[in-house]
């Protein structure tokens, strides 16, 4: 029974797919609509220069976000009541579930400090990995520039909490611990994991992008519409893991030598 069950799932889910893409295509033919190329569709476009420094369309995007956000925080903040409603309860949870992983990974005394800087990037990424979904409006995060950003803000941020709870000395010191041949990977180390979090975020959402707009290219109406769907919960994913990630990066530097 349960193989027929699943045999004839995957039928249903193949016949609504065929269905979509012969409707997409009947649209298609009959409107004339041609899609852009794949590499127009998802690489930053040129919007002006200010000098010598080019002005994309991801920077432009990134400012509508901060805009929207910085705007949203405000407003939202002062509507804030005792008895919260559903989008106070919402942040709430948010906030609760942000605090949760610093306090896991960094420590519970350690949660005011760090929830101003692990609060802003969760949240950044995450509406930045949703903003395509907008119409007009294009995802800033399959540009390499946006997850590198923040990535170093995490490189810069390991050595400095790091020394901020230890000490200058103490914390250098454990770069040459157990011995001091341990010093280039140790360093090596940190680099790495500044290219793992940018490349993961990266290719992750580039991914997307691209599966994305070959689905508009080959049927632009109703089939790239699930994937959209599903790239919520990837966009929301990713990141989940960049801030975890974070957290355990700066919580080692923080927890270094702390016996």
């Amino acid at each position: 029974m349960k193989k027929n069950k699943k045999l004839m799932t995957l039928l249903v889910v193949i016949l609504i797919v065929t269905a979509m893409a012969v409707i997409s295509y009947q649209i298609r033919a009959k409107t004339g609509f041609e899609s852009k190329p794949i590499s127009e569709e998802i690489a930053p476009q040129l919007i002006f220069m200010i000098g010598p420094i080019e002005v994309t369309s991801t920077v432009i995007n990134t400012w509508v976000m901060i805009g929207v956000l910085g705007f949203a925080s405000y407003w939202i903040g002062r509507s804030f009541k005792v008895r919260p409603g559903m989008v106070q309860n919402a942040i709430e949870w948010l906030i609760e579930a942000i605090e949760g992983i610093i306090s896991k990974n960094i420590g519970k005394d350690n949660v005011p400090s760090f929830l101003p800087l692990v609060a802003g990037l969760a949240i950044f990424i995450g509406v930045a990995n949703l903003l395509g979904l907008f119409p007009g409006l294009r995802s800033p995060t399959p540009d390499i520039n946006t997850p590198l950003a923040m990535a170093l803000i995490v490189f810069i941020s390991v050595p400095y909490f790091g020394i901020k709870s230890k000490g200058f000395w103490r914390y250098i010191k454990h770069y040459f611990e157990p011995i001091f041949l341990m010093l280039p990977i140790e360093i090596t180390s940190e680099f790495a994991h500044t290219l793992s979090l940018s490349f993961r975020l990266f290719g992750n959402i580039m991914g997307e992008e691209i599966i994305i707009a070959i689905l508009f290219m080959i049927a632009p109406f109703i089939v790239p519409v699930p994937m959209m769907l599903f790239s919520i919960f990837t966009g929301v994913l990713q990141a989940y893991i960049f801030t975890l990630l974070a957290c355990v990066y700066i919580g080692g530097a923080v927890k270094a030598h702390q016996s």
